[in-house]
């Protein structure tokens, strides 16, 4: 089903109509167009090394080395180096630092046993320090800090406390911990104090709240207790000096950010939940962005790499602790680099034609029309913003906002009137129809309208549910709350909460782009009386998501509400206070990407001059008052600001010479880049498909390399902030839809 007609969702007017646009093609190929966030910081993000699986085993196989070259220097001869040495009398006391040199010394004799037979000695598996010489709690820290930064390879340490109350330190052979925690023959029954998982089949397999955990006893930080032949062996949380989320930049090709991902949190063995992103990315794209994860080991992240499941779009790099979770909106812009296809030759955009960037905008379409948007572009929200299902998500949220909570439920399943007629027509009144669906994201989009049409003709929500495929997450939470007779109200409450406020957030959307539309026709495309700017000239507008109903989809169903605050009520932000321009002077000293229009909400103004189109236009287009907006019971709709107009930054184009038109590579990609400083001689012509910064024509979406261009071929980049549409100022280039591209 194809995005909305521009005029269906208020997008009507340009910022200069009278700048003649040109034709051509947008993402003609996925390679043609690439997206690099710019951090809060104004950093722009990029690969910045090549974590590859050769790398990855490389430095797992040299690391496992030293640990047998440290490993093997123990025994009777064994002794500290002299810096080790002065750092462990500091930090354990002479006393307990020859003692553990004593330790080391007798570790070789388990080996040295196998080969004596029964009755030889055996190592000691752990020994423990008198806290005479490490009394309190920062000698104690000092202590395991210095024994960890030597011998951490082969050692482990913990605080142990006697019965009596006294608290000691001990110091244990990782391979000996390793033993103590394999299982044995007999072992379940056996387990210390009876909490083990293994008090019979049943217990092990416990399902519920109850059903997890049985066998250790977890402590709040994390930590896991475990029983062994020795004593109480620590399985370490979190480090308490660590900071608590990682943050990675994650660079992908031809996939979304979801898709990505989820299919990362697979890999690690980790929820869905434990990640976030300030933004969505586009999926016919190649993209870098930041991603954070909750408590996750970048050696463990950097590991999975060599995971079988690992998707090879994707890459990883510049992971580092952060202490701050990273949310929606936590981003200044994005730069888009964009390749354009297929432009009549009459643009005049032939490197060896009259026109080329360097020779100034006067002389030729291409050039006038670049200078022109170079002054701006009407800020409205893309046709991403409202779906490509025939149901559109101004619709629902309509629905939402009215309250109306069955209309709602039955919109998002694709359920309205008229449409009941419709299909039965269609599949002829024989079983479930056969009719096949295109929207994003669907595995099996046959199936989806089998299980969509039984609900529709029969209003069997169990039944339904049986065939819808797992990757609908949004209709199976519904349909499932159907089947289990919850309210449709209910039912709303249980899809993340994300996605009821990107429906909600899509009504207030439609209204601010038709409220746009008539405020340029009524008084032109320059600052009035009456409008609104911000008070404080460093004031920024978040004004919405910065991701689409469809990402959302992709995620799984335990992205839970609590994991969304990015959109939740705790997390609202405080709008920056606005003033209306009072005379003509004060219109003159401000330019249109000064005005801001609010997004219907409880804590916007309206300005003078338009607040009552505000009602109009949301009576008649959506049946709902402004109050309405203000109401909602479901999810808060505070309101926001959002310019009119916006200016892009560094928007630089250029003519790509005929010999370089039917190459994929017109952009190069981080990964090309990095490739080629490491192999400077060697930079490859062709590729392998499927290999990340390196999509051969023969990959998935790519297109044949001697594919003869039928036009001239431009390539061109900006920045834009976070909320801007790309697609809204190719509209403005181009003087052209953006409905099917």
């Amino acid at each position: 089903m194809p995005h909305a007609l521009e005029e269906e969702v208020g997008i009507t007017e340009y910022l200069s109509p009278e700048v003649q646009g040109f034709s051509g093609n947008f993402k003609e190929r996925w390679q043609d167009f690439h997206v690099y966030e710019v951090d809060q910081g104004g950093v722009e993000l990029h690969l910045s090394e090549l974590i590859t699986p050769g790398a990855v085993a490389a430095e797992l196989k040299k690391n496992a080395e030293e640990r047998r070259e440290a490993r093997s220097a123990l025994g009777a001869s064994f002794t500290f180096e002299p810096d080790a040495a002065a750092e462990l009398d500091a930090a354990l006391g002479q006393g307990n630092a020859q003692e553990l040199q004593s330790f080391l010394q007798k570790q070789t004799v388990a080996e040295a046993s196998s080969d004596a037979g029964e009755g030889a000695a055996e190592a000691p598996a752990f020994v423990d320090f008198s806290s005479a010489e490490i009394d309190g709690k920062e000698a104690r820290k000092k202590a395991h800090a210095a024994i960890l930064k030597h011998f951490g390879s082969f050692l482990n340490t913990e605080t142990v406390e006697l019965p009596e109350g006294a608290r000691m330190l001990r110091i244990w052979m990782r391979e000996a911990e390793r033993k103590a925690k394999a299982p044995t023959p007999g072992s379940q029954a056996q387990t210390s104090g009876g909490k083990g998982k293994g008090k019979g089949k049943a217990k092990s397999k416990a399902k519920g709240k109850g059903g997890k955990g049985k066998g250790k006893d977890k402590q709040q930080d994390g930590q896991e207790k475990v029983e062994s032949a020795f004593g109480t062996l620590r399985r370490e949380g979190w480090p308490k000096d660590r900071p608590d989320y990682l943050y990675f930049r994650l660079y992908k090709e031809n996939c979304n950010t979801g898709e990505a991902v989820s299919s990362i949190a697979r890999c690690v063995g980790r929820s869905v939940k434990q990640f976030s992103f300030a933004g969505t990315k586009d999926k016919r794209a190649v993209t870098v962005q930041a991603i954070c994860a909750h408590r996750l080991p970048a050696d463990q992240l950097r590991r999975t790499v060599l995971h079988r499941l690992w998707d090879k779009r994707l890459r990883i790099s510049d992971l580092e602790y952060r202490g701050e979770r990273l949310r929606l909106g936590q981003l200044r812009g994005n730069r888009f680099k964009v390749v354009l296809r297929n432009i009549p030759p009459q643009a005049d955009t032939d490197a060896s034609a009259a026109c080329v960037p360097e020779d100034g905008p006067e002389h030729c379409t291409l050039g006038q029309a670049f200078s022109a948007v170079k002054g701006g572009f009407l800020n409205y929200f893309g046709l991403q913003r409202f779906g490509t299902r025939e149901v559109k998500t101004h619709q629902v949220g309509a629905a939402i906002i009215a309250g109306k909570w069955e209309e709602a439920v039955n919109l998002i399943l694709g359920v309205y009137e008229g449409k009941a007629k419709r299909a039965a027509q269609e599949s002829g009144g024989d079983r479930p129809s056969k009719l096949r669906r295109t929207d994003a994201g669907c595995v099996d989009a046959g199936q989806t309208t089998d299980a969509l049409t039984i609900f529709l003709e029969t209003g069997d929500a169990q039944k339904a549910l049986d065939v819808m495929p797992r990757s609908q997450h949004l209709e199976r939470c519904l349909l499932g709350a159907r089947a289990r007779g919850l309210p449709f109200a209910e039912a709303l409450r249980q899809l993340p909460h994300q996605a009821v406020s990107l429906y909600a957030h899509a009504a207030q959307s439609f209204i601010w782009n038709s409220v746009l539309s008539r405020r340029i026709r009524e008084f032109g495309r320059h600052p009035v009386v009456g409008d609104l700017v911000f008070a404080s000239p460093n004031a920024e507008a978040f004004d919405g998501d910065t991701c689409e109903i469809s990402d959302v989809m992709v995620k799984d169903s335990s992205n839970a509400p609590d994991e969304d605050a990015d959109l939740s009520e705790e997390d609202v932000r405080k709008l920056p206070a606005v003033r209306a321009l009072q005379n003509e002077e004060e219109a003159a000293a401000v330019t249109l990407a000064d005005v801001v229009l609010p997004l219907p909400g409880s804590e916007v103004v309206f300005p003078s001059n338009l607040t009552g189109v505000y009602e109009e236009l949301s009576q008649r287009l959506l049946g709902l008052s402004i109050s309405d907006f203000s109401n909602c019971s479901i999810v808060q709709l505070s309101g926001s600001y959002r310019a009119l107009a916006v200016s892009p930054k560094d928007l630089t184009w250029r003519a790509v010479p005929s010999e370089s038109r039917s190459s994929s590579s017109v952009l190069q990609t981080d990964v090309a880049l990095l490739l080629a400083e490491r192999e400077p001689q060697q930079v490859p012509q062709r590729h392998h498909a499927g290999d990340p910064g390196q999509s051969g024509e023969g990959a998935e979406g790519g297109e044949n390399e001697h594919h003869a261009e039928r036009g001239n071929v431009l390539a061109f980049d900006c920045v834009l902030p976070p909320s801007a549409y790309l697609t809204m100022l190719l509209r403005e280039l181009m003087k052209s839809s953006t409905s099917h591209q």
